[in-house]
């Protein structure tokens, strides 16, 4: 080959390794497992459900080499949103839904899972039947700090309000980049918490408490024990015997 000629970045993709197949069909079948039996716990289980084990089948699909695997980073990311997608749904599913033309507190958050999950499942589509690189090595502190900040948003919203939460969660997820600027992050913070204020509670008319609650340490304290108290209920209905 001359040397002035370069390898198409169009090649054909190799096909992934059994081990890369095997590592990742399991981790999405045992996440959709987990989204499964976590419908059991929800008032209107149908839906999370249906995609929850929809995606256990891929995942199976994908360890017994059924299902194509050509652009692993388009595959993977894709199925990895539409889990974010059923786990939002789940998560908001206790939440009123719209009444007429008011919206409730659940209708935003399940709407944009929704259009997540879709999206997401675009994109699996695209990694199945086109060609595109494979999973590149990563590191945990960005997406870790983005999964902590989305906890931290649910945790603070109810007892410390709409503007709290949201600043707070954005200068925490914001952190995982090396990129960072802390001068920058704050403005950028504020304009954020301005614009989700603006967005859902006069624009949406979402009945999203502004500023803390009177007793918001107490309430906080509250959500994490009933937190506790739930997953322990769940520990001992999985693992018989338990008390």
């Amino acid at each position: 080959m001359a040397e002035d000629v370069q390898p198409s970045r169009n090649a054909p993709h190799v096909d992934e390794p059994p081990t890369d197949r095997l590592r990742g069909g399991l981790i999405i079948t045992v996440v959709s497992v987990l989204l499964v039996l976590a419908t059991f716990y929800i008032s209107s289980p149908t839906v999370p459900r249906v995609m929850a084990i929809l995606v256990a089948v891929v995942g199976v699909g994908i360890i017994a080499g059924l299902v194509p695997v050509r652009g692993p980073q388009d595959f993977y990311g894709g199925l990895a949103l539409v889990l974010l997608g059923i786990f939002a749904i789940i998560a908001s599913a206790e939440l009123p839904g719209q009444r007429g033309f008011a919206f409730g507190p659940g209708t935003a958050p399940r709407l944009f899972a929704i259009i997540l999950a879709g999206l997401g499942a675009a994109i699996t589509l695209v990694g199945m039947f086109s060609d595109g690189p494979r999973i590149e090595k990563y590191k945990i502190r960005g997406p870790a700090l983005v999964i902590f900040a989305i906890s931290l948003f649910a945790a603070l919203i109810r007892p410390f309000g709409l503007v709290i939460a949201t600043y707070l969660a954005f200068i925490v997820s914001i952190t995982g980049s090396k990129e960072m600027r802390w001068i920058e992050s704050l403005i950028a913070a504020a304009a954020m918490t301005v614009g989700c204020v603006l967005l859902f509670v006069y624009l949406l008319n979402l009945p999203f408490q502004l500023w803390p609650q009177a007793n918001a340490p107490q309430l906080l304290l509250n959500q994490f024990a009933d937190l506790f108290k739930n997953v322990f209920l769940l520990l001992q209905k999985l693992v018989p015997g338990l008390k």
